[in-house]
């Protein structure tokens, strides 16, 4: 599965996201010398609530089974995330939504690497069916951006020099917050 970073599990349940077909996902990433903590919300309908009990059960998966037999993103970040002394957390309001949580404590010699937030950004918001919402902090530092700032500034992203632009303008905002 290749969840060898922070970035990657933020990736991960966002692409559940995707997956359940939201509309609208929230991403919240705040992160100091000490933790990194991230939550997803979306609007994607929720999860019924026999398959929630079980969430964290290696061989539950709401996909089809022709296309995933079973669903370890989840158990994986758990237990990542508790292997550091932290926590994931999942609500979720069938009919509504979900909203994810997960804290790592970066200090604890089990904590993976942050790896590349911007990647992962880059890559959510090539997903423009999505209206993205995105906060990202370090220490007391933050930005927040969206699918729809994006469109304004950029309009469809349909080229490479538009992909190049975006990158470039992740990049910089992630930079800014860094020093």
């Amino acid at each position: 599965m290749g969840l060898i970073t922070l970035a990657d599990h933020v990736h991960d349940i966002a692409e559940n996201s995707i997956n359940a077909k939201a509309k609208n996902v929230r991403l919240v990433i705040k992160e100091t010398d000490e933790i990194f903590y991230f939550l997803i919300e979306d609007d994607a309908g929720g999860i019924r609530p026999d398959i929630l009990e079980k969430i964290f059960d290696p061989f539950v998966t709401t996909r089809k089974k022709e296309i995933r037999r079973v669903g370890l993103g989840l158990p994986f970040l758990k237990q990542s995330a508790e292997a550091t002394g932290g926590y994931v957390k999942v609500y979720s309001e069938y009919g509504k939504g979900t909203r994810t949580e997960a804290l790592f404590y970066k200090s604890h010699i089990d904590c993976q690497p942050v790896g590349n937030l911007v990647d992962t950004f880059l890559v959510l918001l090539l997903n423009q069916n999505i209206k993205w919402f995105i906060t990202r902090c370090y220490n007391d530092n933050c930005y927040e951006i969206s699918s729809e700032t994006i469109r304004e500034y950029l309009g469809v992203l349909d080229t490479p020099e538009k992909i190049k632009a975006l990158s470039e303008m992740l990049e910089e905002l992630e930079s800014s917050i860094k020093e």
